[in-house]
């Protein structure tokens, strides 16, 4: 339903070569943009948070540029300008590199090796429960001041101390590289299933490609004609510039369309309260999604909500509390639709091997950026790689590889939810994933080191998006109708993981020397979170845990949910309940988008209901130029509070 003509094939005979040193640089410059705008808005201006979404404003916003400096190139240089299907590719890279920069990888990863030391502490009982078990090449021993002047600044004269990060930095940069290759294999396995067979929507995506959308007749942006579109376009500019007067002069009262203006409202004794806000982002992306998913989020959000409201009045898990009970069961439902996935998938993963082993002449491999032999190949090469890498930094064998498989369950079902759901938030607990094999196994039965390690799994998963798993697959998708080589397809995925990470890191670390990591923005990134990783590792030490058989009843319980809604799903076709919507539930991420997710789905089953899809499609323009009008405003907002609130900027963009 989400689909349009901006997503038809572009024809093979007329592509000219997509991916040329033009697109290599357009990605790499969207990729520099991205981090640049993300951390100059989150942790310089202290405004807004431009990179918690699968679909980044950080991102979104310098895309929205390029595309209107492309539209000037073509009548100034036309052979210098990008196509359609370039710039998909462009965004591909974006996509990819934006995943790294502040609320992204590179803070995580940056704060796990400057914390252990640094924070260690009488009272917290690092020095002598976890820095024994430490590896020297992971973290930073602070010896040289190093850490001290990263968290206090650096003091005036003295130069960067790279040479003390380069050991550590480098060694997570290959575990990093190690996740990305798997994330990369297995979304090209996945790619044909999901899109060719399954035909999944990628709601975010039609968004990208709709901006990117040329007029044939004249060369110019196609939705520069829509009426509706430059409509949606002075909306969101409006709500935004609004509340900017409100900086000026607080007696004027805000418009409910900016973070700065929402609040919470508790609506039911015992359950978490949702965020009320007109959040112009989920609902300009939300527009596209089907609105079976939208109905399927709300509703089981006051499901999961009542569910936590009950077990906590009448004791139920009273070791955990309601919400993390809710967590782990919607945690279960998240690995039971991978694994249900997995199986409906099971001709096409046949197919896969036989090309593998048989290399059978009926299974077609030529249109994804790796073979699917090589892919198999690089995947078990990865997989041993993490496990070799864990091990030597503590882990036992066992954990790590129940914890890998819950990484590889993250990667594809946070991929599946970018696919088939649509929204631009999506997000898993934390403790979900990387604490999740100790409650099956039982920390009374694996070693200090083992536990220790557990402390660095902050760096992966602080920020759980499910990594690379929704970028590689969103560009696997917006390539998927062009014509494109693949090796160059490959190397422009290469290289926009290597830029990313490089760039945010180095960035991120430049920063905290420049300015002290305490005055930084996003000092959960670097401060409270890594504390909080490495203190459970202190508590599990400390107080190990027998295996927690009630959270696995709960986690087995959104197993069961899961089967019986896929069961109603294929039995009752029409039935407006998709599971997906519900893997994610019991996260800080639904309660903050929930309310909006509620309007646009009013909003869009009324459309459909008067006026079929022909006047859902009419509204999108609307939906595209409410979006780039919003992007547009925030941007500017930023500049208004660098000039006159520098430091203590607005939070007009959060959720």
């Amino acid at each position: 339903m989400a689909l349009s003509s901006a997503q038809e094939a572009i024809h093979p005979a007329t592509e000219p070569k997509l991916i040329s040193w033009k697109v290599v640089v357009a990605g790499l410059l969207l990729i520099v943009a991205s981090d640049y705008y993300i951390n100059w808005s989150t942790v310089i201006l202290r405004a807004s948070k431009n990179n918690k979404a699968l679909f980044p404003m950080g991102l979104f916003f310098p895309f929205v540029m390029l595309v209107g400096t492309n539209l000037l190139l073509r009548w100034v240089k036309p052979r210098w300008a990008l196509n359609r299907g370039q710039l998909c590719v462009a965004l591909g890279m974006g996509l990819i590199g934006s995943l790294f920069p502040f609320y992204g990888l590179a803070s995580y990863v940056v704060g796990t090796i400057a914390a252990p030391y640094y924070f260690a502490t009488p009272e917290n009982g690092w020095a002598e429960l976890l820095h024994p078990n430490m590896v020297s090449w992971l973290v930073m021993n602070n010896e040289d001041k190093a850490v001290t002047h990263f968290y206090d600044g650096l003091p005036p004269g003295q130069p960067i101390p790279w040479r003390a990060w380069a050991v550590p930095v480098f060694w997570w940069m290959t575990f990093v590289a190690a996740a990305a290759c798997v994330a990369l294999c297995l979304m090209v396995i996945l790619r044909k299933q999901w899109v060719e067979n399954e035909r999944l929507e990628f709601p975010l995506m039609e968004v990208g490609m709709q901006v990117a959308q040329v007029d044939k007749r004249n060369g110019g942006l196609s939705l520069l004609n829509q009426p509706l579109f430059r409509v949606g376009f002075w909306v969101g500019i409006f709500a935004v510039f609004w509340n900017i007067i409100s900086y000026f002069y607080p007696l004027i009262p805000g418009l409910p369309t900016t973070h700065t203006e929402g609040q919470w409202f508790r609506w039911l004794e015992g359950a978490k309260p949702f965020w009320v806000q007109i959040s112009i982002y989920v609902i300009g992306f939300a527009y596209f999604a089907r609105v079976e998913t939208l109905f399927s989020f709300w509703l089981f959000f006051l499901f999961t909500e009542i569910e936590v409201a009950t077990f906590d009045r009448l004791g139920i898990a009273a070791g955990h509390g309601g919400g993390e009970a809710v967590r782990s069961q919607n945690f279960g439902v998240l690995c039971a639709y991978v694994m249900f996935g997995l199986w409906m998938a099971r001709g096409h993963l046949k197919a896969v091997f036989r090309k593998v082993f048989k290399n059978a002449s009926d299974v077609d491999d030529s249109r994804e950026a790796m073979s699917y032999r090589a892919a198999l190949i690089a995947l078990i090469a990865s997989l041993l790689y993490m496990i070799a890498w864990l091990h030597a930094a503590g882990m036992e064998i066992r954990v790590v590889v129940l914890y890998l498989f819950f990484t590889a369950v993250a990667y594809i079902g946070m991929a599946r939810f970018a696919a088939e759901l649509g929204l631009p938030y999506g997000d898993i607990a934390y403790h979900s994933i990387t604490w999740t094999p100790l409650h099956i196994m039982g920390g009374q039965t694996v070693t200090a080191s083992t536990l220790t390690c557990q402390g660095y799994l902050w760096a992966m998963f602080g920020k759980t998006r499910g990594f690379l798993g929704p970028p590689i697959a969103q560009m696997l998708k917006l390539t998927t109708p062009l014509r494109v080589e693949r090796g160059r397809l490959f190397g422009v995925i290469v290289l926009a993981v290597v830029a990313g990470a490089t760039f945010a890191i180095l960035h991120a670390i430049y920063m905290g020397y420049s300015g002290g990591g305490f005055n930084l923005r996003a000092a959960w990134n670097l401060l409270i979170g890594p504390q909080r990783s490495y203190d459970a590792s202190v508590t599990w030490i400390r107080n190990p845990e027998a295996p927690d058989v009630e959270r696995m009843l709960f986690m087995g319980s959104g197993v069961l949910i899961t089967a019986v809604l896929t069961y109603m799903k294929y039995r009752f076709v029409h039935l407006p309940l998709h599971p997906i919507a519900l893997m994610l539930q019991g996260t800080y991420m639904a309660q903050k988008t929930v309310f909006s997710v509620f309007l646009i789905w009013i909003y869009k089953a009324t459309i459909l209901k008067i006026g079929g899809v022909r006047l859902y499609r009419k509204g999108q323009p609307f939906f595209i130029g409410l979006l780039i009008g919003y992007a547009i405003a925030t941007f500017l907002s930023c500049v208004i509070d660098s000039i006159f609130f520098f430091g203590q900027g607005h939070l007009v963009h959060g959720f």
